[in-house]
């Protein structure tokens, strides 16, 4: 259908002439046409027809219409190919549905959609009307699909599909997350996105059996504040998660995505999972659908986080989850670095720290993300001025007159505005007494596990997190012997299993899911005690290298894991 494709060259032009920030505010990134053609196809080819001609498909966010395009394309080939045993099934259609006016009976009878913005509203209907070559009674409105109540909303589709906006919880304004919380308190919560109500509205308007599909942002698997959206949706029939990983899906939008089909009834005992790693190697609709495979049960749909492994992966993060003793929010408290609001105000080398004579009882050593690794803190010579300290300014002149060059942009600060915090005091300078405690210091982003030892007291910036042990657990265990399995290559696949991928390489080690890692600790073991204290008397690179692989032996021999298990470690870890 070639003049289809000339229609979607319109969507296209209009899609370019909106600038890329607006289309950030409202949230709204074009779907790729093979994705479109997909997710059409797989929902509206299940759809027969010849029992119900009066099909009902919706857009609720149709922005230029693609999807709402290929619907068309997609019924008209439907009814043409199916329209003598239509009209031999519903006589009654003779003087409604004639061959040439196909495509006017389906926009009149079989589509609908909406949109917030009326020009790609008025878009839609101009495309649609194009297609069917006549003037038609569209079902395109302008309106907040989320809100309205009026008779458009007062029916049952037979599918929801399309492209819902990401709006996170920083660009909705307080009035309108108040309608939405009341409306959608199933799945919405602070910080949730507005596409988690998209779910429950399209699902709601769904009849029983009928099928949702849309492609969003993956974090809704992961994030904590989808997890009353992962608990509304393990309720239905998911069927299919297509996931693309870190693959750039969209051009100009750096979100990871997936496409996910869901029936409105009981969920089946299997869901469908397709892992597409490389997106630029699929051009063709056809290619998504013949992707490698695999079925995981519905129980590893957890509120948590869902768990899309494959087999052999899972099987393995089971046995090791099933071999571990304690979780790490079990045995330690969690603290979050320091924030300045201004590091240049507040953070100095040493030399300059002695040049300026700033009082040393301010002065605190001072570390960040990258001077983290494996085991070890990087000499830094980074000191911070912790002036949370000054109860009289007039008692340190010298480090109030070095603060006090960036006054102007320190009294700017949301917490001195609202009075909170004084214009030369941290932003937040968290309770220093976490940080001169023994701790495990780990960055929020990382490639691989970093969790390393600090005894020095080092105060740290926001981008690290530490772990202090609960007065219960001090002298159970060292920090070093837990550094030791956290850093591990068998850890790190463990953790790996759950944790949220930012990019090709980076993962987020937040507090949420650092938390959950669960270890070994019921019986220590003392090769690896012998292990860790040596790794800490050795300076070589090539010896430390012979004595980490010791311990990741060591581990294995732990968990009780066999060849293939290792092997699979081993390839994770790409070694």
């Amino acid at each position: 259908m070639d003049y289809v494709e000339k229609l979607y060259e319109e969507g296209k032009k209009f899609e370019k002439d909106k600038s890329l920030e607006d289309r950030k505010a409202k949230g709204v990134f074009y779907t790729p046409h093979e994705i479109v053609e997909y997710m059409v196809k797989k929902n509206v080819d299940a759809i027969d027809i010849v029992k119900n001609p009066y099909v009902k498909i919706v857009d609720l966010s149709c922005g230029a219409g693609y999807f709402l395009l290929k619907v068309f394309e997609v019924l008209k080939q439907s009814f043409e190919m199916r329209y003598e045993e239509i009209m031999t099934v519903h006589p009654e259609l003779k003087d409604r549905l004639r061959y040439d006016g196909i495509g006017r009976f389906i926009v009149e009878n079989n589509i609908w959609g909406a949109d917030i913005d009326l020009g790609a509203v008025e878009l839609v209907r101009a495309l649609l009307n194009k297609a069917a070559g006549c003037a038609c009674n569209s079902h395109i409105l302008c309106m907040d699909s989320l809100l309205p109540e009026d008779s458009f909303w007062k029916q049952e589709f037979d599918c929801v599909v399309g492209n819902p906006p990401y709006i996170g919880h920083k660009g909705v304004p307080n009035e309108y997350k108040t309608l939405l919380y009341q409306k959608y308190g199933l799945v919405y919560r602070d910080k949730s996105d507005i596409s988690y109500c998209f779910f429950q509205r399209g699902l709601e308007l769904l009849k029983p059996g009928g099928s949702l599909c849309f492609i969003t942002s993956r974090y809704f698997m992961e994030g904590p504040s989808a997890e009353r959206l992962r608990r509304y949706l393990a309720a239905y029939d998911i069927q299919e998660i297509v996931d693309f990983g870190d693959s750039k899906v969209f051009a100009d939008a750096g979100i990871a995505v997936c496409i996910i089909s869901i029936r409105k009834g009981q969920p089946g005992e299997s869901i469908c999972i397709k892992k597409i790693n490389d997106w630029n190697e699929y051009s063709e609709s056809e290619q998504i659908a013949s992707a490698d495979s695999f079925a995981i049960e519905k129980d590893f749909l957890r509120e948590e986080g869902w768990l899309l492994l494959e087999p052999g992966t899972l099987a393995l993060f089971r046995w090791m989850e099933r071999n571990s003793s304690h979780s790490l929010e079990e045995i330690f408290e969690s603290h979050q670095g320091i924030i300045t609001g201004c590091d240049k105000a507040f953070v100095m080398s040493n030399e300059q720290a002695a040049q300026l004579g700033i009082e040393e009882e301010l002065l605190k050593p001072w570390i960040k993300n990258s001077d983290v690794d494996k085991f070890l803190i990087k000499p830094s010579d980074k000191l911070l001025i912790y002036t949370d300290l000054i109860s009289e300014p007039n008692e340190y002149p010298n480090a109030i007159a070095f603060v006090e060059a960036h006054k102007e942009r320190l009294q700017q600060r949301r917490e001195c505005q609202r009075g909170v915090r004084r214009w030369y005091q941290l932003q937040w300078g968290r309770n220093i007494k976490s940080f001169e405690a023994a701790k495990l210091v780990y960055p929020y982003k990382a490639s691989t596990n970093r969790f390393a030892v600090d005894r020095q007291g080092m105060l740290c910036s926001a981008d690290v997190y530490s772990l202090v042990l609960k007065e219960a657990f001090q002298g159970r265990f060292s920090l070093e012997y837990i550094a030791a399995l956290l850093n591990s290559k068998a850890m790190e696949f463990y953790f790996k299993c759950f944790a949220k991928k930012i990019s090709p390489e980076f993962y987020d080690y937040y507090p949420n899911k650092v938390l959950k890692i669960k270890i070994k600790l019921d019986e220590i073991s003392d090769e690896i005690e012998g292990l860790v204290k040596l790794l800490y008397q050795t300076q070589n690179p090539a010896d430390r290298k012979c004595i980490l692989q010791a311990i990741d032996r060591e581990i294995y021999k732990m968990y009780n894991l066999n060849e293939f298990q290792i092997a699979v470690i081993e390839n994770s870890a790409g070694e």
